[in-house]
């Protein structure tokens, strides 16, 4: 028993309490007040003055006049502030002090207008007394439908008014007053009953569309981050390349209408790989970091800036078209991120190379746009670091050049159009031959002899240097089959060709197929190439290795990583660029940088090949600086393979004698 009744005190406290915990729906309560508390006033004020009418002259003048003169004017007053009120939002504190306010001027004037009613019953004859009923019935039910948004407000006025409506018209014996206290019980739980339901609904209602608003709020979130995982670069917090893209297309587009023009310009961070790959990725990423900062801060605001992924950031200018101040904002950015950046007590210098292109006059799409300053890009990598370069007609010409060149590759008959040109190396000690290196020729039914460095650049940027090198190794090692035993042969190998064991392997098996004795073979690959994957180049010149050729590095001196690739690879030669000889008589520098790659090569153990010798005086001075092996012009030219064997045997009579001339 007692915990029954325990648990209908609980419920009868969770309908009358105000949800606190839901300021949604205290908000929502108090807006439909504003809008229902000056009706029910209203209705009251009315009521009341057409009760104290019918009484007036027969009751009391304190019943009639004062008092109904001092409701009214409360109710005014209450109907005026809540007027005053709409439209404001009051925070959940106020808002529930107002509902209790209301709660409590609803408990005091059903209090009240059952007093005054009552107490002007017993004035006036039955008609007057029946009206009292009317009165008291039509208000309460009035009163409770303009507080049905406040449940516990509804249902105390009108328990304040039926109770002791109820007992007194009981009370009075009369068949009709008690038949119209039965009626008016009766009609006070249905409306109850309905205003409860209404309140029920009002509060799902209220309920629904604040968890609506929840989900609108996370899905928004959601669009949000879906938007900024797909538009924006995770690590620097910029745009990234497909929001870049998106905002080009806008902006040209704009451009275009307005008849203006805009520049874009890729920017590279040169040096960067071998500082990630030395340092490792922590410190690569706080350096793209603090480079995008360094950035963001030296540029206009009006810019737009974006990473395009690894080291490459781009920028849209929309207002400088001009070709020399485009130069010299992209030469400020170079300088701007040649300082050196301090990260976890290291001191890092990096460079930086950037295209430029301008719409609409080198291109009209946002895709030509972007590859015009791509190409500007690789342009200036290609030929001088560190610089900005603005895509020209020079640079339209080269595209051109390179897309013949793309499509004559493609439709070539590669096994009769390529061929192999041979240029010696020579121990200038004894004056005699010890090795071809083999360099890839091709000559185009279309575009004639074309140069290597473009057709190999081309191979390598398409991928077909994976079908060149197979034919140009075979042929290369058919030209050697007829040489003396002691003639090595030098091949080149692309970054492709060293991009895995696999590609290895497949090496093998031409070597192994051509029946020339790997121990007669060098394979030569440069830095660049062993830069892209350092450890699976290592792996596959490994196993090339373990056949028995030998291993060079070519172009020594030009790249990044020179001595950490001498001590990773394993090598057994190392073939130092011409750069460093072409000055070599003059330059006191080149003299001791060639002393030192040289002396490096002798504690090392690796042989050591000067390229580029061209005059008796710089092969001379190579000697002096302990240089054995070179080659270039001032031995011979690369020549046919049908050409080496009368080459052979001159060079042979001739050597001795040359030698100790020089």
């Amino acid at each position: 028993m007692l915990s029954q009744l325990q648990s209908f005190q609980a419920r009868v406290r969770a309908v009358l309490r105000l949800p606190r915990e839901n300021p949604e729906l205290i908000q929502a309560k108090l807006a439909a007040f504003t809008r229902q508390i000056p009706i029910m006033y209203t209705l009251v004020m009315v009521n009341t003055v057409a009760l104290a009418v019918t009484h007036y002259g027969s009751a009391p003048w304190l019943l009639t006049v004062v008092i109904p003169s001092v409701l009214n004017s409360v109710c005014l007053f209450r109907m005026i502030l809540w007027w005053r009120s709409r439209g404001k939002i009051l925070s959940a504190e106020h808002a529930i002090a107002r509902l209790h306010g209301t709660i409590v001027t609803a408990g005091i004037l059903g209090a009240g207008v059952s007093a005054w009613s009552l107490s002007l019953f017993r004035y006036g004859d039955a008609y007057v007394q029946s009206y009292v009923a009317f009165f008291m019935a039509t208000t309460t039910i009035g009163i409770g439908f303009c507080l049905m948004h406040l449940r516990s407000a509804a249902l105390l006025i009108m328990a304040l008014v039926v109770i002791p409506f109820t007992i007194f018209f009981v009370s009075t014996g009369s068949m009709v007053f008690v038949a119209t206290a039965i009626n008016f019980v009766t009609v006070v739980v249905a409306c109850g009953y309905v205003l409860l339901i209404n309140y029920r609904n009002f509060e799902n209602s209220i309920n629904s569309t604040k968890a609506l608003l929840i989900k609108q709020e996370e899905l928004k979130a959601l669009n949000d981050t879906n938007f900024r995982n797909s538009n924006i670069d995770s690590l620097t917090g910029l745009p990234n390349r497909r929001h870049f893209f998106a905002e080009l297309d806008r902006r040209m587009a704009q451009a275009a209408a307005d008849g203006r023009s805009l520049t874009i310009g890729i920017l590279d961070l040169d040096g960067f790989k071998p500082i990630n790959d030395v340092h490792g990725h922590r410190t690569g990423d706080r350096l793209l970091i603090d480079a995008s900062l360094r950035l963001r801060a030296a540029l206009d605001p009006s810019i737009y800036l974006a990473r395009l992924g690894g080291d490459e950031f781009v920028i849209i200018d929309e207002n400088e078209t001009c070709r020399a101040r485009i130069i010299e904002a992209g030469t400020a950015i170079a300088d701007l991120l040649q300082a050196p950046f301090e990260i976890d007590e290291l001191t890092i210098r990096i460079g930086s190379s950037i295209g430029f292109a301008t719409f609409p006059s080198v291109a009209i799409t946002a895709e030509d746009l972007f590859e015009c300053a791509d190409y500007a890009l690789y342009f200036v990598k290609q030929h001088d670091r560190g610089r900005a370069v603005i895509f020209s007609a020079e640079h339209q010409a080269s595209i051109r050049e390179a897309s013949l060149i793309d499509q004559a590759l493609l439709n070539a008959d590669l096994e009769t159009e390529l061929w192999i040109a041979y240029q010696p190396i020579i121990d200038t000690d004894s004056g005699r031959t010890v090795c071809f290196e083999a360099l890839a020729r091709w000559r185009s039914p279309t575009l004639g002899d074309v140069s290597p460095m473009r057709f190999i650049t081309a191979a390598e940027r398409s991928g077909s240097i994976c079908e060149l090198t197979p034919i140009l190794l075979r042929k290369a090692l058919e030209g050697a089959a007829s040489w003396p035993a002691d003639v090595r042969i030098s091949f080149n190998l692309s970054a492709l060709d060293v991009a895995s064991p696999l590609s290895a392997l497949k090496i093998i098996g031409i070597v192994q197929q051509s029946g020339i004795d790997a121990h007669r073979i060098d394979f030569e690959v440069t830095e660049t190439a062993v830069m892209r994957n350092r450890s699976q180049a290592s792996e596959a010149l490994k196993t090339l290795k373990a056949l028995g050729a030998r291993i060079s590095l070519d172009d020594f001196g030009t790249g990044y990583s020179s001595l950490s690739c001498i001590r990773e690879l394993p090598l057994d030669k190392i073939k130092i660029d011409r750069s460093f000889v072409q000055n070599v008589e003059t330059d006191a520098a080149s003299q001791m940088i060639l002393r030192t790659l040289a002396g490096l090569c002798i504690n090392l153990k690796l042989d050591c090949v000067v390229e580029g010798v061209e005059t008796t005086q710089q092969m001379r001075l190579l000697r002096d600086e302990g240089c054995r092996f070179m080659q270039g012009y001032l031995f011979a030219r690369p020549m046919a393979a049908s050409k080496v064997q009368a080459y052979l045997a001159a060079s042979d009579n001739a050597a001795p004698a040359a030698m100790a001339r020089a």
